[in-house]
């Protein structure tokens, strides 16, 4: 066991961005590694770095926009070296199944007729019309629970 799995994550001095006049300010802060109870709320974050870089040190999104550049990618680079046997492996795994899925699917649809190719879509557009919520006007008070 290393110290990094021996403390959850590692600490890292960083820098936010100065406010108006002031003067940048630094604080240490600890990137931690990331518990398998929370791989799957964290996978959605992927593909979004400052929602990623809050996840990986346990904080909301806007804090994350607060770093400095170079505390930014730091925090990146820091939290894939401490999560790289583990959460971002599970993410790899993810996206590598969701790949072989979307592959077959389309394979498995190459072999369909024209035709039925485009009734598909076309009911597939109209399910995703349906879903959007309708507008409610501004008084709209919603009927109680029971």
């Amino acid at each position: 066991m290393n110290h990094i799995t021996l403390n959850g994550g590692k600490k890292l001095t960083v820098t936010f961005e100065p406010v108006g006049e002031s003067a940048p300010v630094s604080s240490e802060i600890k990137v931690r590694q990331i518990p398998v109870r929370d791989y799957e709320a964290g996978f959605p974050l992927v593909n979004d770095e400052a929602a990623l870089v809050a996840f990986l040190c346990g904080q909301p999104k806007p804090w994350a926009l607060t770093l400095s550049p170079e505390s930014f990618e730091e925090v990146l680079n820091t939290g894939r070296e401490v999560n790289e046997k583990g959460f971002f492996t599970f993410c790899q795994r993810r996206m590598e199944r969701t790949q072989k899925e979307q592959a077959a699917l389309y394979g498995a649809l190459a072999t369909l007729p024209t035709e039925t190719v485009n009734k598909l879509m076309e009911k597939g557009l109209a399910i995703q019309s349906q879903s959007h919520s309708p507008s409610l006007s501004p008084g709209f008070v919603s009927p109680p629970v029971r």
